[in-house]
């Protein structure tokens, strides 16, 4: 133990590549999550915008008889 102690160099830089790794890999995460929320309201976006265009239309033929 007092060996890996004293040998430094040999424990930093694996340990900063694992820790690059864990970070890298946790912010993707997030980035993905995010995006898959946003396509998600995305796709609601649209779906209530075509469904108001629907209904104003409907509206809008019933008025004019």
């Amino acid at each position: 133990m007092s060996h890996m102690l004293g040998n430094e160099r040999g424990v930093f830089f694996p340990a900063v590549v694992i820790l690059l790794m864990v970070v890298t890999i946790f912010l993707l995460s997030i980035t993905a999550a995010y995006q898959s929320k946003y396509q998600t309201f995305t796709a609601l976006e649209m779906f209530y915008t075509g469904a108001a265009i629907e209904k104003i239309e409907l509206f809008h033929r019933q008025n004019l008889q």
